[in-house]
């Protein structure tokens, strides 16, 4: 029997609590049985939700819930009694048949019960706080690329710890790779989490996950050396358990270090071999491409000093097969048994790997998901106490080399330069680690058209780019013109110096048959070091060449700005400085690639403004593209403009 002293007594006629219901200012709604059917929501409701039918199951009208976890916590509050707050939760669902969108909603969910105590259904109470968070997230995201975000003597060992973790992954033709940390906000002192991935030199890859006992600055230190330490036995090309042998050995000239424990895993991307070992550690979780997820058996390892030795395990994954690589963290949430949330672990992980849970995200692969999705919907409703690491490989089928043929005329860098970006987004690539490259190529064509071939009759050239199993990428540029100097000029002849400071490792020669270039370079994906659980939103800088201007003499320009684009940069720039007789500012910071051509326009308006007694100020951010080329040449460029109106 319910022990409610309110069950029963009346609270007003019906249509004074339809009315008080329907004009409340949130989301409301209750969910009767197992099936949870839509039995009664109001006016904000089904505005909100126009697609959320009475009498119709939440199955039925919001499949993506299920998908994303959050009818799992209904079904939770049904069957427990145990009621939900949860805040700002990320759901991507169609509301009113337009289409799947994103919105963070707010959600307090109770179990009803009826005159028994029996519980009969959930009552949900909502709030849409959307556009509030979509503002914070990107303030927050602004705030990051500001210098000096961590200013106390506390964040030092953060600092420290995210300065000494693996700040990239590489990016191999048999397997994507993509890792994430994800830092307990209870304590800013750095835990003794930390990853890593390599590959030894027969082109085998390497997965870490180690935990060294305790917090701070000396955990973080700890971390640092048997990072290294097992960096140097596999680069080595020693075995998993020649290797944890000789870090083990190490271990004792280490304070703090005894205890730690690894997760060891060795991938041959061509066989699908996959030998492990759990020195202490949680085991590796397998997704296959095909059926359920399993864990991996554990080796019976110990912690590193234990004493107890090593020993390695074998799995073999199939193309398109996935292993994660944890800490404990991800198993150890608040409010969870082991057991239960291990099981969670595994099922929600293969949800996410096959990409329904957030049908927006459609380009992200299935190990980015692993390290954001899955986080978010894991720690959603049970929060974290302690650092979160994933490390994910899935084998892939080699992506097939790049092949271009074209003709050199004025449209030649354009082209590459988008086909180039393609290809090695589609190899997984991140475009800051390979802007670089594109930049160096993109001379090089440059390079074939001045040098290769007369101008008015422009000959063809060739572009064959190929990753190979070491994670390094060859592109080679090959003409079958005859070289000739360019013309003289105080600004010319940067090009090649251009491709050979974006690119060190490239090598031109020449011959009766024509030049070639080739640019080799090491691809890689940046990790994900972060306090959100709520993935931040990846936008795209747009590469199409533009200027803007304004009447104060400020200058912003945009995109690529190439061969093609540095006539008309010259001609705004010569408008705008009234032939340098006008002082300027030119903002470069959302260049997406800045050519020897554009260079030259650059300089010799800085050469001008000096004639003239005025000024070019070049305005470039630190770490972008424009900053980098322009200290590369030597011109000088302020990452800040200047405050004053220009005369």
């Amino acid at each position: 029997m319910s022990t409610d002293p309110d069950v029963g007594r009346p609270c007003g006629d019906d249509e004074t609590v339809r009315a008080t219901f329907d004009g409340l200012p949130v989301i409301a709604c209750a969910l009767a049985g197992p099936q949870l059917r839509l039995v009664a929501c109001n006016a904000a409701h089904r505005a909100f939700y126009p697609n959320a039918l009475l009498g119709v199951a939440a199955d039925d009208f919001g499949p993506e819930l299920r998908e994303q976890g959050i009818l799992d916590m209904y079904d939770r509050v049904y069957q427990t009694g145990e009621p939900l707050h949860v805040a700002e939760v990320r759901v991507q669902v169609d509301l009113d048949g337009s289409g799947v969108r994103e919105r963070f909603v707010n959600i307090t969910a109770v179990a009803q019960r009826d005159s028994r105590g029996e519980i009969t259904g959930v009552v949900i109470v909502g709030a849409d706080t959307t556009e509030s968070v979509q503002a914070r997230l990107a303030a927050e995201e602004r705030a990051r690329e500001m210098a000096g975000r961590y200013q106390s003597a506390r964040a030092a060992a953060g600092v420290m710890q995210r300065a000494l973790l693996s700040p990239s992954v590489p990016v191999l033709p048999g397997a994507e790779i993509a890792a994430a940390y994800l830092v307990a906000t209870q304590d800013t002192a750095a835990g003794g989490d930390w990853f890593d991935a390599l590959t030894d030199p027969a082109g085998r890859l390497l997965l870490v996950v180690g935990d060294v006992v305790g917090h701070g600055v000396q955990a973080a230190a700890v971390m640092a050396q048997l990072r290294t330490a097992v960096r140097m036995q596999f680069h080595s090309g020693a075995s998993i358990l020649d290797s944890l042998a000789a870090v083990d050995r190490f271990v004792a000239e280490i304070p703090g270090a005894k205890s730690a424990t690894l997760c060891v895993g060795r991938l041959d991307t061509a066989t699908g071999e996959f030998e492990y070992c759990t020195a202490g550690h949680p085991p590796p979780l397998v997704i296959p491409a095909r059926g359920k997820a399993q864990y991996l058996q554990s080796t019976g390892s110990g912690p590193l000093g234990s004493g107890r030795g090593f020993g390695t395990r074998r799995a073999t994954l199939a193309v398109g097969d996935l292993v994660m690589l944890y800490s404990d963290g991800i198993i150890e949430r608040p409010g969870r048994d082991l057991a239960a949330s291990a099981a969670e672990v595994a099922e929600v992980t293969a949800r996410v790997a096959s990409g329904k849970p957030f049908p927006l995200d459609p380009a992200e692969t299935p190990v980015d998901r692993l390290c954001s999705h899955a986080v978010e919907l894991l720690v959603r409703t049970t929060g974290y106490s302690d650092d979160i690491t994933l490390l994910a490989a899935q084998r892939r089928t080699p992506p097939p080399a790049l092949h271009i043929e074209s003709r050199a005329d004025e449209t030649a860098e354009r082209t590459v330069r988008a086909s180039l970006r393609q290809w090695l987004a589609g190899m997984g690539a991140d475009a800051g680690n390979t802007q670089s490259l594109v930049h160096a190529v993109s001379e090089l064509v440059a390079n074939v058209a001045e040098h290769a071939y007369d101008s008015a009759s422009p000959g063809d050239f060739s572009i064959d780019a190929e990753l190979d199993f070491g994670g390094r990428v060859r592109v080679v540029v090959a003409d079958s013109g005859t070289w000739k100097d360019a013309e003289s000029g105080a600004h010319r002849g940067r090009g090649l110096a251009i491709a050979r400071a974006a690119v060190p490792d490239t090598i031109v020669t020449h011959s009766g048959d024509g030049t070639t270039a080739t640019a080799t370079h090491i691809l890689t994906r940046q990790s994900v070091y972060t306090e959100l659980a709520v993935p931040a939103p990846r936008v795209s800088a747009p590469t199409t060449f533009d200027v803007g201007t304004s009447e104060d003499g400020y200058i912003v320009v945009v995109g690529d700005v190439d061969t093609l684009a540095a006539p008309e940069l010259r001609e705004v720039l010569s408008v705008r400085s009234r032939a340098g007789t006008r002082s300027i500012q030119v903002d470069l910071s959302a260049v997406t690639h800045l050519g020897s051509a554009a260079v030259s326009v650059l300089a010799d308006a800085c050469d001008l403004a000096d004639r003239q007694r005025t000024t070019c100020t070049l305005v470039a951010v630190p770490g972008g593209v424009a900053h980098d080329i322009l200290a590369m040449v030597g011109l000088p460029a302020t990452h800040e403009p200047a405050d004053s109106q220009l005369l």
